[in-house]
C-alpha cells in the first residue's frame, strides 16, 4: 500500500464519530422490532432515510404487514465486483426476566448502549450504516459497488434473506460481510442447520385401561432411546469441530386419564462442511424403519423443517486476508479466523454462490438473546472503522 493510500484511509477513518455511531444504535434500538411478530419496516426505513441523505439509493423489500428489508447501494465504477455488508433488522422477545434497564430505552450508561437487540445486532448495523455515509461522505473513487442488506425475520425462518438470494447485487459479489457479534473477531465458517419434526402414532384408550390402547409416548421414549447412540457420518473440521444434535421440543398427549395417541419431537442438528444432510435423514429414516419392524404397531414418520447448509471461506481467499488486515489495522492485533456452530443468513446468502463470507460485528455473541444486553461503545466504534477501511481496501479506494 502506498503512503498516499495510508494517508486517505487514515483521513477517512478520522471520519468516524463516537456520537453518530452511538446514536445511530439508540435510534434503532428504540424502534421496536421483536420477532415474532417482526414489525421492521420501521427500521428499515429509518436506514433508508439516514443512507439516501448521503446519495447511497435504497429500495424497501416488503415482506408482509409493517415488514420489509432494505437494499441499499453506493455506486462505484463497476471495475471490480461489489462487496456486500449485510445484517438482520428483527430482535427476539425480551422474555420474562426483569431488566435492570428498559429494554427498548436505549440508556447509555458505563461505556455501553444497553437494550434489545444492542449487540445482536442493531450495534452491526448502526456501525454499517457509519461506515457507508463515512465512505459517500468522502467521495472516494470506488471501484466497486458497496451493498448493504438489512434482512427481516432473521431470527424466526430467514424469510427476509429468503427473498434476497437471487438479487444481481449478490450474483457480483467479492465477498459478504455479516455483522453479527463477534466482539470484532472474525469468522469464515458457520455450521448448518438441519432441524427435524419426528411425530410416533399410537391408539387413543382409557387410562384405566391402558392394554386397550398404544402409548405414542413410550414409543417416542424407545425412538429415543436409539437416536441418542445412532451414529452419523462425520469428519471433524478444523473450525467447526464435529455434529451435534440435541432434543429441542417434546409435545404428547392430551389428557392424563387418556392413553396418547400422538408424540411430537424437534430435534436441533447443527452439521458440518462435506457432511450431507440427506444422509443424516435417511439415518434417521432407517431408524424408524428398524424400529416398526423390532416393536409391535411402531409407527413415527420424520420431517425436514429447515435445512441451511454450512457455510466456510477459505483463510487465504483475497477478501478474507484484506479483510482480516483492515482488523490488524484498527485494532492492532492479527487476527486468526475462527469458526461459529450457529446459522446466520449466510446460508442463504453466500453458501449458493461460492463466494467468501466474513462475520464479524460489534456485539459480545454471550449476550445474544440475553437479558439486560448491551453494546460497548468502543466496540461499536472499533466496527464502524473496521467496516470503513475494509471497504476502502476491497473496492480499491
Amino acid at each position: 500500500m502506498t503512503q498516499h493510500c495510508r494517508t486517505r484511509h487514515k483521513t477517512l477513518l478520522s471520519r468516524i464519530d463516537e456520537a453518530e455511531v452511538v446514536g445511530l444504535c439508540r435510534d434503532l434500538v428504540q424502534l421496536k422490532s421483536v420477532n415474532p411478530p417482526g414489525g421492521e419496516l420501521p427500521v428499515a426505513e429509518y436506514a433508508a432515510r439516514t443512507l439516501t441523505e448521503v446519495g447511497l439509493s435504497t429500495e424497501l423489500v416488503p415482506l408482509g404487514p409493517n415488514r420489509a428489508s432494505l437494499v441499499a447501494r453506493l455506486r462505484g465504477s463497476g471495475e471490480l465486483p461489489a462487496l456486500v455488508y449485510c445484517g438482520h433488522l428483527d430482535v427476539v422477545p425480551i422474555g420474562i426476566e426483569t431488566w435492570q434497564h428498559d429494554p427498548f430505552a436505549a440508556e447509555v450508561s458505563q461505556g455501553k448502549v444497553w437494550g434489545r437487540g444492542s449487540t445482536d445486532m442493531k450495534g452491526g448495523i448502526a456501525a454499517m450504516l457509519v461506515a457507508a455515509r463515512a465512505l459517500a461522505l468522502a467521495k472516494l473513487p470506488l471501484l466497486g459497488d458497496l451493498v448493504l442488506l438489512l434482512t427481516a425475520d432473521e431470527e424466526v425462518d430467514q424469510c427476509g434473506a429468503r427473498s434476497l438470494a437471487t438479487r444481481p447485487e449478490l450474483a457480483t459479489a467479492q465477498a459478504v460481510v455479516i455483522c453479527e457479534p463477534s466482539y470484532n473477531r472474525v469468522y469464515i465458517a458457520e455450521k448448518g442447520q438441519f432441524w427435524l419434526k419426528i411425530t410416533t402414532y399410537g391408539k387413543a384408550a382409557h387410562g384405566s385401561m391402558p392394554h386397550l390402547g398404544q402409548n405414542a409416548i413410550m414409543m417416542m421414549v424407545a425412538l429415543l432411546n436409539e437416536l441418542e447412540h445412532l451414529p452419523v457420518p462425520c469428519k471433524e473440521h478444523p473450525l467447526l469441530g464435529g455434529f451435534t444434535r440435541s432434543i429441542g421440543t417434546i409435545h404428547g398427549g392430551v389428557s392424563t386419564n387418556i392413553v396418547p395417541d400422538r408424540c411430537e419431537v424437534t430435534v436441533d442438528q447443527r452439521t458440518v462442511p462435506g457432511q450431507d444432510s440427506g444422509a443424516v435423514l435417511r439415518h434417521m429414516e432407517a431408524l424408524i424403519d428398524d424400529l416398526s419392524r423390532r416393536i409391535p404397531a411402531f409407527r413415527a414418520k420424520v420431517e425436514v423443517t429447515s435445512d441451511l447448509p454450512p457455510v466456510e471461506s477459505s483463510p487465504n481467499a483475497p477478501a478474507v486476508r484484506s479483510f482480516c488486515a483492515a482488523v490488524a489495522e484498527v485494532t492492532g492485533e492479527t487476527p486468526t479466523p475462527g469458526g461459529v456452530p450457529y446459522a446466520t443468513d449466510a446460508a442463504l446468502l453466500v453458501a449458493p454462490l461460492g463466494v467468501p463470507m466474513i462475520l464479524c460485528g460489534p456485539g459480545n455473541p454471550d449476550l445474544a438473546h440475553q437479558t439486560d444486553e448491551y453494546v460497548e461503545i468502543p466496540k461499536l466504534v472499533e466496527s464502524a472503522k473496521i467496516l470503513t477501511l475494509s471497504a476502502a481496501r476491497l473496492l480499491r479506494a
